[in-house]
């Protein structure tokens, strides 16, 4: 088979890419290892007005989602826009150099930081693993009082088998029960499997790095620039429970068993970029580690507690992707 584009990975951001690829009038194919869609995460729930990438998806699918005001505690609030605040006079690299827990404890009082710990579920363990800087940005766009956010309304499956119909709709093929064992990169990509290997002028990988890093063709310096994020076992949706929210029964209604401010995500295992490298850096090596293979994985998002920094992934280089295959 001599397709247009090969998406590795049956996932919401191989199903996103599809649809954008197919829109476009490219031939598409995903290759998926297991007999389903496979995405475990459940990060569709909650977003709020900046995740146009989301927005827009739910949209063109007419899923239904309302306005939903979030209340939070004003003392918890308060130490955070100080946190921010102070944040101002620091320098970027400083910032990214230090895990946030190291930065409250360095900025705040002794009875502020009891604050948070005591407040904020699993505090010292999930902040103590990513930058102040990727906090301060969290805080400042996702988690923030004065965003408006809004909650999908339609069962969580309803968009993902939207998709899935428009895909084969629109002559896109979504091969099942294949796992890719070889990636070849020549003038073509040949993809490799038990019983196949599949031709294509362009290859999006949206598998995790663990997945990524079995291929023989990735060199030692790619995989080491692949490396800078790092698998934690963590409960996304204990990201920003504030044990002393106001309306926790509403809360708790809407959000399955627990207060969820920011992320209503039930997910294992989730990658955090290493503390102390510039993400923004390292996101653009990825993207220029090959001509024709894109990676687009939610273990290399902006926020991996939102699915719409999943989708961006692949819409930061879905221009690039259409003016190659324009070419061919």
């Amino acid at each position: 088979m001599n397709n247009n584009l090969i998406i590795a990975g049956c996932n919401f951001i191989g199903l996103y890419a599809a649809i954008k690829c197919l829109d476009n009038g490219y031939n598409v194919t995903i290759i998926e290892k297991h007999n389903s869609f496979n995405d475990k995460k459940n990060n569709y729930r909650i977003f709020n007005k900046n995740h146009n990438f989301y927005i827009n998806l739910l949209n063109k699918f007419s899923i239904n989602y309302k306005k939903y005001i979030l209340k939070y505690n004003e003392i918890t609030h308060k130490i955070i826009l100080n946190i921010i605040n102070k944040s101002k006079l620091i320098s970027k690299k400083i910032l990214n150099s230090q895990n946030f827990v190291k930065f409250c404890r360095s900025i705040l009082s002794a009875h502020e930081y009891n604050i948070l710990k005591n407040n904020i579920d699993d505090f010292e363990y999930i902040y103590d693993n990513i930058s102040a800087m990727f906090a301060i940005t969290l805080f400042i766009n996702d988690i923030n009082k004065d965003i408006e956010y809004y909650i999908v309304t339609d069962d969580k499956n309803t968009l993902v088998n939207k998709m899935l119909n428009y895909i084969i709709s629109r002559n896109g093929y979504i091969i099942y029960n294949t796992e890719i064992i070889d990636i070849i990169y020549k003038s073509k990509i040949y993809i490799v499997s038990k019983y196949k290997t599949h031709i294509s002028n362009i290859l999006v990988l949206t598998l995790s790095k663990d997945n990524l890093l079995r291929f023989k063709f990735l060199n030692k310096e790619q995989k080491k620039i692949l490396n800078n994020v790092t698998k934690y076992n963590i409960d996304a949706e204990t990201i920003f429970s504030d044990n002393l929210l106001e309306n926790e029964g509403d809360i708790k209604e809407h959000l399955l068993d627990n207060i969820h401010v920011v992320c209503p995500i039930r997910k294992h295992n989730i990658y955090l970029w290493n503390v102390g490298i510039n993400d923004v850096v390292i996101k653009d090596k990825i993207k220029q580690l090959f001509n024709h293979v894109y990676i687009c994985s939610d273990s290399y998002s902006k926020n991996p507690f939102f699915i719409n920094y999943s989708l961006e992934t692949y819409d930061d280089v879905h221009n690039k992707i259409t003016n190659k295959l324009n070419k061919n």
